[in-house]
């Protein structure tokens, strides 16, 4: 058995417990979450974005009350956030349409571009593999560094390798399973339609680039507008939010082929015929709006979250509910739900021999890691820094310059005796600077030294530079911390 813990999104902050015990384990107040996908939780830190202006909100993943860590301005309005690489990277979908990213360690923006017509208003990613779901109606299928390397060439656009755009209204939800560039994996992706497709994606390498195309493999048609799905990690069920409840859908269907009882699996759905809303199992005790839903590591346990704040953990295979979360915060209503690992703080196991292993109540109460004190999360670029490459580069050809700078004035000297084309006229010039030079080379120390004060003088002016925007980033910080809600 595993112990997780589930993040949920309110209207009074995000509220995280024990998926299995029922415990309330950590409370994050003073941001008002409103969309399903509007934070997103790494094994330290917690990021919410607000729904009344573009700031974020990030703390610390610790027992008990907690404060925003950090409190920063985004760049423009954001819908969704997604955490990659266990909290290296943090990807935003805007409401533009653009998808940007971050190095949450330094703060440094690596990349924004132009994905969609809409509002980005769902994400989801594994292995490297960026997938995006927009009010347009479409799904991109992204691979993160080769889009990155697009930018850092400035390539006019950034494509996606593979797009889907059989949805008829926006897109709500995408999961991504591992091993989509191998052609193992399948993404799914729900929409305001109705409907819920698996695809898979045939990628090809084109030289050092990707190229593929989506494949449908089976549509799921539910009786009301889809706001989020789970997907066990077997790949034979599907979970759906719905407007009119809660659902389970099985892609396979189990055929007897004799009388021992032996028979065979058979996918259902495909290109040509639909799951119909008779073939799913509604959870029946489930409110009528269920607006998320997750799943365990195990597929064993299921949380929904209706929009009146009802948050209910259930059995999948009896599909009984076995509790339902009391707690006033979640009056106001929730819009979202995340399940992941318990991180050691919060009674996860501390080697990574016993990772995700159940404790025994007794245990997990006298044995928990101290809390974390400093996370490695800085406020984020509002800006793509072009300059920053451009810098570097021209640090990099000034100390290979200054590497030789005497070899240089002596072959230097001696073009300038030998060039043909300045005649007479450039030898006798060549003769009077001799001349002038003294003979003990003090003219090309002189050189020298100024050409070192002058890299100096760029790495100074590189670290005041730096300096000046952490003030910024600190003051707009200290400004929007202390502005009344």
């Amino acid at each position: 058995m595993f112990t997780e813990i589930v993040g949920v999104g309110t209207a009074n902050g995000i509220q995280v417990y024990d998926l299995r015990r029922g415990t309330k384990l950590a409370q994050c107040t003073g941001v008002s979450v409103g969309g399903r996908q509007a934070f997103s939780m790494s094994e330290a830190w917690v990021a919410g974005v607000s729904d009344k202006r573009a700031v974020c909100h990030v703390y610390m993943l610790n027992r008990g009350d907690a404060s925003a860590k950090l409190v920063f301005p985004f760049p423009e309005e954001i819908g969704c956030v997604q955490v990659l690489d266990g909290g290296r990277y943090l990807v935003a979908g805007a409401k533009s349409g653009r998808i940007l990213v971050w190095a949450t360690a330094s703060g440094r923006m690596l990349g924004a571009w132009d994905a969609h017509y809409g509002a980005v208003t769902a994400l989801g990613s594994s292995d490297g593999v960026l997938v995006s779901g927009g009010e347009d109606a479409a799904a991109h299928v992204w691979v993160l560094a080769q889009a990155l390397d697009q930018l850092a060439r400035g390539d006019s656009a950034v494509t996606p390798i593979a797009s889907a755009a059989e949805h008829t209204m926006a897109i709500s939800s995408v999961h991504v399973t591992p091993g989509v560039l191998a052609g193992r994996g399948r993404i799914y992706t729900a929409a305001r339609d109705h409907t819920c497709k698996q695809w898979r994606v045939r990628v090809e390498r084109q030289g050092l680039r990707y190229a593929g195309r989506t494949e449908l493999l089976a549509t799921l048609l539910y009786t009301a507008a889809i706001s989020d799905i789970a997907v066990d990690a077997s790949e034979t069920r599907v979970f759906a939010a719905t407007a009119a409840g809660l659902f389970q859908s099985n892609l396979y269907a189990h055929t007897q082929a004799g009388p021992d009882g032996t028979g065979t699996l058979t996918a259902l759905g495909g290109t040509a015929s639909a799951v119909y809303s008779e073939d799913h199992v509604q959870f029946a005790a489930a409110e009528t709006d269920v607006v998320a839903v997750g799943l365990s590591c195990d597929g064993t346990l299921a949380v929904s979250a209706s929009r009146d704040g009802v948050v209910r953990v259930w059995d999948t295979g009896s599909r009984q509910c076995l509790r339902t979360m009391s707690d006033k915060q979640l009056a106001g209503g929730v819009s979202g739900v995340s399940v992941q690992l318990a991180p050691p703080q919060l009674g996860g196991p501390r080697t990574l021999a016993t990772a995700g292993l159940l404790r025994p109540d007794a245990m997990a109460e006298a044995v928990v890691a101290p809390r974390i004190s400093s996370i490695s999360f800085a406020p984020l670029q509002r800006l793509l820094r072009a300059d920053t490459a451009e810098a570097t580069a021209f640090e990099a050809a000034v100390k290979t310059r200054l590497s030789g700078s005497r070899e240089s004035m002596a072959q230097f000297d001696a073009q300038l005796r030998q060039d043909s084309a300045y005649g007479q006229t450039s030898r006798a010039d060549s003769r009077l600077l001799g001349a002038l030079r003294p003979a003990d080379g003090s003219a090309r120390k002189q050189v020298a030294d100024l050409q070192q004060q002058m890299e100096r003088l760029q790495r100074h002016n590189a670290r005041t530079r730096a300096l000046n925007d952490e003030l910024y980033q600190s003051a707009v910080s200290e400004w929007l911390a202390a502005r009344p809600q």
